[in-house]
């Protein structure tokens, strides 16, 4: 005999009991939200929780906020500058950014697939080929040394560390 019982719970039935818990927190969270008061200024003044004298300040604040806000704004030239825009529409330029699938696309892959071509030998043997004549070079002038040593740059002369006798001894030195 097997100690597990069968199982009673069907697919649909966990499905739809989920389905279940989510609706009850839905209209618990509906009802909740009902009574935390999410009511607008307007409304408010209308169910007369404000004071006459406090709504005609409210209503006065927003004009002068509003006519503020026009004086700013010049229509004219926000205008202007809207049939400038409409008129001068840029131009359709060439671009770089190839689209997958069109046909320069295609193009650039069938370049790109294709093997190397090779070099083609030339099919006349190396004896029958003509030679360039070689040209001479001419003979270059040769300064004297005495002129290349003046038109050097005089350099300083490096100072050897050590000659070959002392080199020895700097080495039991360094030891």
């Amino acid at each position: 005999m097997s100690d597990q019982a069968p199982s009673t719970s069907s697919p649909l039935k966990v499905f739809l009991g989920v389905m279940g818990v989510f609706v009850f927190f839905g209209f618990l969270v509906l009802i909740l939200s009902g009574y935390a008061g999410h009511e607008s200024i307007e409304d408010r003044a209308f169910a007369g929780q404000f004071d006459e004298e406090t709504t005609k300040q409210r209503w006065a604040n927003l004009e002068e906020v509003e006519a503020a806000q026009t004086e700013l704004v010049d229509e004219e030239k926000v205008a202007k500058a809207m049939e400038a825009l409409a008129r001068k529409s840029p131009k359709p330029s060439k671009s770089g950014v190839v689209v997958p699938g069109s046909p320069t696309f295609m193009k650039q892959m069938e370049a790109a697939s294709a093997p190397a071509p090779e070099a083609v030998e030339d099919k006349k043997p190396a004896t029958e080929k003509k030679a360039a004549p070689e040209k001479k070079a001419a003979p270059k002038k040769v300064k004297p040394a005495s002129e290349k040593a003046e038109s050097a740059p005089k350099k300083k002369a490096a100072k050897p560390d050590a000659t070959p006798a002392e080199k020895p001894a700097k080495q039991k030195a360094a030891q």
